[in-house]
């Protein structure tokens, strides 16, 4: 009775329908269809692209988000990829109470949460031949916002952990190390143990999955371990954003967050993955946390959902801003300040690593 499903061929409304519960007092079903309401050129079609397992997992946390505020009987979700033409169906969604009150409010919440949480990406196709990628609306954010300042009834701020989210981490280690004279940065020894190995360990207790992305000498990093992921030669030499979208596909489809953060940063405070999961995980939080100081905003060091990730996509298709700042500003990111200066310090050469040597 309660179903995700993801397809590229047309949407059969006969077979999108469960049966209902004998209990249920109200079906709502939400069709929703592709229209032509471009101002210029006709458009021709949708093509819509998702990250398979990754797409179904954030779907069913919007439908178990649905069945905690409502009584339900039945919440389903079909849903097109692929190229979809104007007039095509392209969302099923389908809920149903014994109330009918919970039955249409739970479905527009679905709905209102998959056009801005639900990592698709679209492209429109225009019948004189051009195309180009849909950025979200402010409409769809603002209804989506509408729901998260109600949250649940009598509900105040609850704690990231009291809710049992799941973490998954990522180390970034796949750079040249050109200020270290070209050696793997992340393998260098401080007081006995490799740097990254220092990252590993702060970050371990905290996360259901550590990943560590690298380009080199894998084998020495798999003995820390952790997944060990190299960047997709189709990503090129993008820097730190390939080996962030390389590693989507390795990651478990149930995470609720990850946290990236570098494997130069040995010093990372303690409560590092607790207070960014605090931070993000709040009625309408933002899609990313950054880590921030008083003389330093450390854009390799962040938590986001899932789901934001999936804007990489287009960015490295297209000539654009390689950099994690440029990103994750792009993408709304909001930052939390920590006091302790010398807790972020960056290891990025020979000096500075000697430094924290003596």
């Amino acid at each position: 009775m309660f179903s995700v499903r993801i397809q590229t061929g047309p949407i059969s409304l006969a077979t999108a329908q469960d049966q209902a519960h004998d209990r249920c007092g109200a079906e709502v079903r939400f069709v929703g269809k592709v229209r032509n309401d471009a101002r210029g050129a006709a458009l021709e079609c949708l093509v819509l692209e998702h990250f398979p397992g990754v797409t179904e997992s954030e779907i069913e946390r919007i439908v178990g988000l649905a069945r905690q505020r409502w009584s339900l009987q039945k919440a389903g979700v079909v849903h097109r990829v692929g190229r979809i033409h104007v007039g095509e169906d392209i969302v099923v969604v389908e809920t149903a109470s014994a109330h009918r009150r919970d039955a249409y409010e739970a479905n527009v919440f679905i709905m209102d949460y998959l056009k801005t949480e639900a990592p698709f990406w679209k492209q429109e196709c225009f019948a004189d031949g051009r195309a180009h990628w849909v950025e979200a609306r402010a409409s769809d954010q603002r209804a989506a916002q509408r729901w998260r300042a109600e949250g649940q009834p009598g509900a105040g701020p609850v704690s990231a952990s009291a809710h049992g989210r799941r973490i998954g981490a990522l180390i970034l280690a796949g750079g040249e190390g050109s200020r270290m004279g070209y050696l793997n940065k992340g393998l260098q020894p401080l007081h006995g143990r490799p740097l990254a190995q220092h990252v590993a360990d702060g970050l371990r207790p905290h996360v259901d999955f550590l990943a560590i992305s690298a380009n080199r000498d894998l084998a020495a990093y798999e003995s820390l371990g952790a997944t060990v992921i190299a960047d997709d030669p189709a990503f090129g030499v993008r820097g730190p954003l390939a080996g962030i979208l390389s590693a989507l596909g390795r990651f478990p489809p149930d995470l609720d967050a990850i946290m990236v953060a570098p494997c130069d940063a040995p010093l990372l405070p303690a409560d590092l993955v607790p207070r960014l999961a605090a931070a993000l995980f709040v009625p309408d939080g933002p899609p990313a946390v950054v880590a921030a100081t008083a003389g330093h905003t450390h854009y390799s060091i962040f938590m986001c959902r899932p789901g934001m990730l999936i804007s990489l996509i287009p960015r490295m298709r297209e000539p654009s801003d390689f950099s994690l700042r440029g990103w994750l500003r792009a993408c709304g990111c909001a930052t939390l300040q920590f006091d302790d200066e010398q807790a972020f310090a960056n290891v990025n050469d020979l000096p500075a690593l000697q430094a924290l040597r003596v």
